[in-house]
């Protein structure tokens, strides 16, 4: 509701003294720890809302994307039936033709509402169309597509199609597909993943229509059957059944995905699949539960893919090696996004594949062995996001259980912006970085660095972390230190040399302060160091600690 009340205020240009007391419940709420989605509104500029618009008539324009009911009156918009003022909003997203309310909701929807109009859902096709053109179009401007109105709403809907056609968890990586394919693109000042980034915050991918087959077939008729053989989404039953076994070279997207309901068989990947692949178009390559030749695999020579995706793939061979001929295999030459899902195809995060790949910008590796995720950043230089998922490591006769969880080194990527090693969850957030252990046995990891990793913003730390002894944030952008739910009775160094924006350190737990040894900070203003000392004196006094860390400033 704070950011909700704000917007308000920006609308209605309110003096700069009023708009300074967001900033300054905004600093106590950071210093506090409090979530951005948690804070409430503030009373001062309830009255000040209230004030400017009690005398006036007005109707407020208001797109309510969410699930529930929001009161305008709690911002201090004066929305009374006595005053003639009245309210206009939507209460559905993007692409949807009715809204989704969470329990209970509908009845304040009724109770509050004087007319309410909704689509039919018995429309003809041509009036479908007009609503999808009209909604792509308000998209595009949203998102800041800047080019010729003729074409905005068809990149819109083609992603949206993209979206609708492929049946999975879309909702994390989808600008990846749509950069990677070639939908999406660079424009004047924009880059094609900003532009990505802005879209997919502005496209509802929880529609109902998504995952329909029938609305499928309608969204690909409204555009062109040219989509249909642009993009091709196969099972292994379907790749069985098909005889020629080839793909056509202007095919940019190919999924090949697990049978429906899901079987234990895996299909071998025709070696003569991509045969056109020197003179194709192909730019995805999703390939799931499949086998192949890691040596050679099928395709070796699609030179122009930029988003490979292995989930569950393993070599038709025991042999890992790769030869000389193939060490310069043009298919990762030109990737961006590189996506590996329990495929031990180790030699894909090897040394010379880190020279090869000079342009991988996304980096996801779940469920492999602890040794193989070391150094992944290391000569990587292009690499924006990384996110590493540790799997609980599989006993074998000639391993053991007791593997140690090496950490990422993240001190040689001035430009990384998110990264994630994880025992279960998958953060979805950019410039963020969370460590879960939920484990009972402790990750073996002495030291944590991201020094020099400017863009990073948010941290998380949870679970048993015994052996940390030393977190470095220096150089980042962390607003809030929160220790409350890590047990690491053993950290001694929390190192935040640089740390402009950092104004609160949360322990709810005495671990999270009792072996803190040294806390580094330089050129911080006095005001920000007083408070980080007061934080820290509260933090002690709660949990009756007598030790108190110090705190070296340049002032």
């Amino acid at each position: 509701m704070r950011s909700l009340q704000k917007t308000v205020a920006e609308e209605l240009d309110l003096p700069q003294s009023v708009m300074d007391i967001f900033d300054r419940c905004d600093e106590e709420d950071d210093f506090n720890g409090t979530d951005e989605g948690s804070r409430g509104v503030i009373a001062d500029i309830r009255m000040e809302i209230f004030r400017k618009l009690y005398n006036s008539r007005f109707v407020v324009v208001f797109h309510n994307g969410s699930s529930r009911y929001i009161d305008l009156y709690d911002c201090g918009v004066p929305v009374i039936s006595l005053l003639s003022n009245k309210v206009l909003w939507t209460w559905h997203g993007r692409f949807r033709n009715r809204p989704r309310l969470e329990d209970g909701e509908k009845v304040k929807m009724k109770s509050q509402t004087d007319v309410r109009l909704s689509a039919s859902l018995e429309f003809e096709d041509e009036e479908a169309r007009d609503l999808l053109h009209e909604e792509a179009l308000e998209v595009a401007r949203c998102t800041g597509i800047v080019q010729p109105d003729h074409m905005k709403h068809n990149i819109v809907m083609e992603c949206f199609i993209y979206r609708a056609l492929i049946a999975m968890n879309f909702k994390t990586h989808a600008p990846n597909y749509w950069i990677c394919d070639g939908i999406i693109q660079g424009q004047d000042n924009a880059s094609a993943w900003e532009i990505g980034y802005s879209l997919h915050r502005n496209m509802s991918l929880d529609s109902p229509v998504i995952g329909s087959d029938e609305a499928a077939a309608f969204l690909l008729d409204v555009l062109n059957d040219s989509h249909v053989n642009r993009w091709n989404f196969t099972t292994h039953k379907e790749l069985r059944n098909d005889n020629t076994h080839v793909l056509p070279p202007q095919v940019t997207s190919f999924f090949l995905s697990v049978d429906e309901p899901p079987t234990n068989t895996t299909s071998i990947l025709p070696v003569r699949m991509f045969q056109h692949s020197q003179g194709n178009k192909l730019r995805v390559l999703h390939l799931s539960h499949c086998t192949f030749s890691f040596a050679s695999p099928p395709f070796v020579h699609c030179a122009q893919l930029r988003l490979l995706h292995l989930d569950h793939c393993t070599n038709i061979t025991d042999d890992d090696e790769h030869p000389s001929h193939n060490e310069n295999m043009a298919c990762f030459q030109k990737l961006w996004v590189l996506d590996l899902r329990y495929t031990e195809w180790y030699w894909l995060l090897s040394e010379k594949m880190k020279r090869l790949m000079v342009e991988l910008r996304e980096l996801n590796v779940e469920g492999v062995k602890h040794g193989s995720t070391s150094d992944l950043c290391g000569g990587r230089p292009s690499l924006v996001i990384l996110r590493v998922t540790a799997a609980d490591p599989v006993p074998t006769k000639n391993e053991d259980t007791n593997n140690q969880a090496q950490f990422p080194n993240m001190s040689s990527t001035n430009s990384l912006t998110t990264s994630s090693f994880i025992n279960d969850v998958l953060p979805l957030s950019l410039e963020s970085f969370s460590f879960i252990n939920k484990s009972t046995t402790a990750a073996k990891i002495s030291s944590i660095s991201f020094r020099g990793c400017s863009q990073l913003k948010n941290i998380l730390l949870r679970g048993n972390l015994e052996s940390l002894v030393e977190l470095d944030l220096s150089g980042t952008a962390v607003k809030t230190l929160d220790l409350g739910e890590v047990e690491a009775p053993y950290l001694r160094r929390v190192i935040l040399l640089g740390c402009e924006k950092l104004c609160a350190i949360c322990a709810s737990t005495p671990s999270g302060l009792h072996y803190l040894a040294k806390l580094i900070q330089e050129k911080r203003p006095m005001r920000q160091v007083l408070l980080l000392y007061y934080h820290l004196f509260l933090l002690l006094l709660l949990h009756n600690q007598t030790y108190f860390p110090t705190v070296g400033a340049s002032l």
